[in-house]
């Protein structure tokens, strides 16, 4: 059975102010408390704070979305600090990543209905070629605006061959899809509880 990817990528605010930023980043490593989460990956930068959260099945996502971690996150920690974001949940036969990663690239593929859904796939398939563990799959609820998104979860090593390959990737996607949404955010050390 196919796991659900949920993703988050928000454009932070210049001015946001330090607490309000303490804040999202409070809320979105609050995820890991909502039922039935797998795992919860956060990368934040200075314009970007981005959000991966694993969940087992298909059935899990609507408690998740409805959960007050993350309807917390949503109101309390992402509306005072972000000009925009974009989300998508996909289905994915990837597991969460093992262990620490550096960096998150978060992506979504526009819903342009000149595409074919062997070209989505393809697509999907050109972001597995990249350095990382990606993540990656068709959006599941009907009312997305995205057909597809996905994550590529890297370590350090990975980041200088990524980011090499990156825009030669993101022009051929452009050219095939029209809209693609993307960020990348470093991965925030992990908080353990007191």
């Amino acid at each position: 059975m196919p796991r659900i990817l949920h993703l988050i990528a928000a454009s932070l605010k210049p001015d946001a102010d330090a607490a309000g930023l303490g804040d999202a980043r409070s809320l979105a490593e609050g995820l890991r408390a909502a039922d039935g989460v797998d795992r919860v990956v956060v990368g934040m930068s200075a314009e970007h704070l981005v959000v991966a959260t694993w969940l087992p099945a298909p059935e899990a996502l609507e408690p998740f979305a409805a959960s007050p971690a993350h309807m917390a996150f949503i109101m309390k920690g992402l509306a005072p600090v972000i000009q925009r974001m974009w989300s998508a949940a996909v289905e994915t036969e990837t597991p969460p990543p093992e262990g620490e990663r550096d960096a998150l690239w978060a992506f979504a593929i526009g819903s342009a209905e000149t595409m074919f859904e062997w070209q989505v796939r393809d697509l999907l398939a050109e972001a597995h070629t990249l350095p990382g563990l990606a993540a990656s799959g068709p959006t599941v609820e009907e009312r997305d605006r995205y057909r597809a998104g996905g994550v590529v979860a890297l370590e350090a090593r990975d980041r200088p061959a990524f980011e090499a390959a990156l825009p030669s990737l993101l022009v051929r996607w452009s050219d095939a899809a029209g809209s693609i949404e993307h960020a990348i955010a470093p991965v925030i050390e992990r908080r353990e509880e007191p």
